[in-house]
């Protein structure tokens, strides 16, 4: 569950206020879309909400499963579960796509002081998770976003 309560944000070593504010739930499980103009900080609360240098948190707080993550580094957030997924991903020509996923699982369990995956049980987590995402296997056996689509990009 994301919290976000009263945030105020400026840009960092100016007075430039972005968000006056802002509150936000959530819960586990639901789906939610941030909207508006543009210039209306959408970009900014998900800079913040990441970890970006190039803002100051004033006041309020952003709760990542009722822990603060305002003190996080942007990595330790990322292990937490909280980061910016590309809006256009790069293609990797020659990394495997299951080496790529694997690394970065593995860098998140041992983030959270977990041990790494076997080769079995790595690939029995990847099918399971490409079944409820609609990804095939073949898609997988591919360098990473090589030849893909921008949907299959986003999806992957």
């Amino acid at each position: 569950m994301i919290e976000i309560k009263n945030l105020h944000v400026k840009i960092a070593e100016t007075d430039t206020m972005i968000l006056n504010g802002v509150d936000l739930t959530v819960k586990a499980g639901e789906v939610a879309a941030i909207m508006g103009p543009n210039g209306s900080g959408k970009s900014t609360l998900s800079y913040v909400m990441a970890g970006k240098e190039d803002y100051e948190v004033t006041e309020g707080d952003i709760l990542l499963n009722g822990q603060s993550i305002l003190e996080m580094e942007p990595d330790e957030r990322a292990a937490a579960g909280l980061f910016l997924a590309f809006q256009y991903p790069v293609e990797i020509p020659g990394v495997p796509t299951m080496n790529f996923l694997k690394a970065a699982m593995n860098s998140q369990r041992k983030a959270r002081g977990e041990n790494e995956l076997t080769t079995p049980e790595f690939i029995k987590q990847v099918k399971e998770a490409a079944g409820r995402l609609g990804i095939s296997m073949d898609m997988l056996k591919r360098s990473l976003n090589t030849g893909f689509s921008g949907g299959e990009k986003k999806r992957m």
